[in-house]
Formats: C-alpha cells, structure tokens, sequence
C-alpha cells in the first residue's frame, strides 16, 4: 500500500466510523425511548438496565454496517471528485479502478471479521439482551416457554413412528392430542396410539401416561385386529419430551447465530418436521457479510459520478441500496420457509441481485 493508498484508506475510515458510531447513537437514543415505556416495572435498579443497552447495542451494528459502508465510500469518493483530486490522481496514470483497491480489499477482508463478529458477538448478545428485559418486567424464569406456552399442530418422524401433537405444553410436560402411527419392519401398520392427553413425570422419561386413551392393533402383516380403549394407559416409547421439545424453537429469529439455525435445521430434519426455514437462515448467515463487498465495490464506482450535492446523494444511495437488500432478503427468507425456491438461493437472493447490480456498474461505469 503506498502513500497514495493510504491517503485515500484514512479518508474513508474516518467517515466510516464516524458514520458508525453517529447510526448506532441514534439508534441507541431510539432503543431508550421506546424501551423506557417497557421497563416501567423495572425493580433491579439502573444498572440491569445499563447492561441490557451495553448488551442490545451489537446487533444494532450487524444492521447498521451496510448503510454506514454504502454512505462513506459513495462520500469518500464523491468528495474527491467534487475536490478535482480524482481527475489529477488518473491523470497521474492511475486507473479509477485502482482507486479502489484499497477499500475493496479492506472490504473483502471486513467481510470475514463482519461474519464471526455476527455470529459470535451480535446475535449471542441478542439472544442475552431478550433475558435481561424479560427481568426487567419481571416476567419470571421461564418467560421463555411460556412466551410459546402452546404450540399448535406439531409434527414429528422418528425412525418408523411418525407423531402429530394438537399442541405442546412443555411447562406441565403434557402433548395434548397425541397422535403416534408405527410402523412394523416390513412397513406395515403396526400400532395406532391416541390420547386426549399424554404426559410424563419429567422429561427424560420413556413412560407416557396416557389419558383418554385408543390403542389399535395390527398384526404382523399389518391386518387390523382390533380396538383398545382406556380412560388412563402407561405406555412405554422410545421417545422422551426431550426429543419432542428439541423441534420447540424457543429463540427468535434475530437472536439465532448460524450455529443456533444449524441445529435446529438437523433437529427438525431427523424428526421429520419443517427445516426449510432454518436452513434459509444457514445459507443467509453465511452469505450476509459478502455485502460489505458489493456495497463498497457499488458505492465506489457511483461515488465517482456524483460532482455535487456529495452528503445528500450518498444519503440516498444509501438508503436506497440498503432498503433494497433488505426487501429482498425477507422476501427471500419467505421464499424459503415455503419452498418455493431452494434454501441456497432464498437465503442468499440479495447476494444474487446486488452482485448483478455490481457487474451492471461495472460495465456500464467505464472510467
């Protein structure tokens, strides 16, 4: 990197986090504001609520980069034009191209610190930030189950049973409208199990009581043989509330790190359950900080065809892109969750677009 690198690098970087750390602010200021009417009942004093902010700010950052990026290189660039200090530096014999390498490789490399800061920092401290305003309100410990107190219509495969819950309630340990078909080794019927109610005494238990109960028998070729009714029926299974309740997801979208959307993905895949959703959510974590990339790459090449109104074109731009990017990331998310298009795309549809939108700049600024 030569003097001239260096100059133009220092120059972004200090609209870059200046820009940060002015988004971020407001965004903090904002967060106070409506948080404040939330935490009325706050009885743990001011400093769990000082955490709670100090907590919640990362995942303010992972939203706030790409605009920040987007407005100080279209800035940064556009400054230089409108200061003349481009046309002496590409009559220097420097290619506007050129120009940008410092900041593409800084972006390429941002992109790499960007995805495990996400991943780690930001969306662990989301996951944290939603427990401590829980306490906040006073809302108790198990704010998190009961948040979700009564899934509806559950389904699950394990092995040769295949289960359907009328719904969950995990505090009282119980699936209400229990369902359960098996199964036998040639793929005949093997047993029908009902219930009004199933519940176990804790949740590693393999004997399910069973109230209200209907047990139709098959015999070994799979012919029906008969009904059984019980008011009340222990019955042994190879399933425990434990593996039901790992398909409960009991964090939100925005606290769950790739790591946390990986799991439940291998959960809900070996059970039989919806996974398209989380998978999405894999591919869109990976994919995410690549548009530190295109954002610089874009906003670059259109910094160097604004001459006036610098702040307030890069403001647009800015806003623009961003909005845009995100539009099409949830709706590519919505995608994948009802299959309509493979996780790989869904989760990285705004990657597809703004890649094009690269290649169409670069074509069609030619400098």
């Amino acid at each position: 990197m030569d003097i001239l690198d260096r100059y133009i690098f220092k120059s972004f970087v200090k609209v870059f986090l200046g820009t940060l750390i002015l988004l971020v602010g407001i965004s903090m200021i904002v967060s106070v504001i409506d948080s404040l009417k939330r935490f009325t009942d706050n009885t743990h004093g001011v400093g769990l609520l000082v955490k709670y902010y100090l907590t919640i700010t990362p995942s303010y950052v992972t939203y706030i980069v790409p605009p920040a990026l987007l407005f100080a290189t279209a800035f940064t660039i556009s400054n230089f034009n409108r200061h003349f200090e481009l046309t002496v530096i590409m009559a220097a014999g420097r290619s506007f191209r050129r120009i940008l390498r410092p900041l593409l490789i800084f972006s390429a490399l941002f992109s790499v610190g960007f995805f495990f800061f996400n991943e780690y920092v930001a969306f662990p401290a989301a996951y944290k930030a939603v427990d401590i305003s829980y306490a906040l309100r006073n809302k108790g410990d198990n704010v998190r189950l009961t948040k979700n107190y009564k899934l509806i219509q559950l389904t699950y495969r394990f092995d040769k049973r295949y289960y359907t819950v009328g719904r969950a309630d995990w505090l009282n340990r119980s699936l209400n409208g229990f369902h359960m078909l098996e199964l036998n080794a040639q793929d005949g019927l093997k047993r029908i199990i009902e219930a009004d109610v199933a519940s176990v005494r804790n949740h590693e238990s393999h004997i399910w009581n069973l109230h209200h109960a209907r047990l139709i028998h098959f015999d070994a070729n799979g012919a029906y043989q008969g009904v059984s009714n019980y008011d009340s029926l222990l019955v042994e299974i190879p399933e425990n509330l434990t593996s039901f309740q790992n398909n409960f997801v009991e964090m939100d979208s925005e606290e769950r790190s790739v790591f946390d959307s990986y799991k439940i993905y291998k959960k809900r895949k070996a059970s039989g359950g919806e996974y398209g959703v989380f998978l999405t959510e894999v591919f869109w974590h990976i994919g995410y900080p690549l548009v530190c990339f295109f954002i610089v790459f874009i906003g670059g090449m259109l910094g160097g065809r604004m001459k006036k109104g610098g702040i307030a074109m890069s403001i647009a731009v800015s806003m623009l892109f961003t909005l845009g990017y995100f539009f099409f990331m949830y709706f590519g998310n919505a995608f994948g969750e009802s299959e309509t298009l493979p996780p790989f795309i869904a989760g990285n549809l705004s990657n597809f677009l703004s890649g094009c939108i690269a290649l169409w700049v670069f074509w069609r600024f030619d400098y």
